[in-house]
């Protein structure tokens, strides 16, 4: 087995930041991470919500919630339309067909190697 040298380390720390697929990764994990957030898309796996459904559902603050809410939809796992004058939150199962072959892919090559 190779001898992981300091340089070594720099190089694969490098090579893993600059690999736009680890990235991506990287920033799914830490968006849906989140416990609240990781419960609002569990919600809305099950069926498209409005706002003041997910603060019922999960029992926390709008404030919360909205701010949960946004982050996801600007990273676009969730996304709204307009239902009279509120917004109905759905899953944007895009998003997660993309994260799927990502995860499938760095999974791939972990299972390639030879250790």
């Amino acid at each position: 087995m190779e001898e992981l040298t300091k340089n070594k380390i720099k190089t694969i720390k490098k090579e893993f930041k600059n690999n736009s697929s680890n990235k991506f990764l990287r920033e799914c994990m830490e968006i849906i991470g989140n416990e609240d957030r990781f419960l609002i898309l569990n919600l809305l796996n099950a069926k498209p919500c409005l706002l003041s459904d997910i603060e019922k559902s999960l029992n926390r603050s709008q404030p919360s919630i909205s701010h949960h809410v946004r982050i996801l939809e600007e990273h676009k796992f969730i996304h709204s339309s307009k239902q009279g004058k509120f917004k109905e939150y759905s899953i944007s199962r895009e998003k997660f067909e993309k994260l799927l072959n990502f995860w499938n892919q760095w999974f791939h090559e972990i299972r390639s190697k030879n250790y």
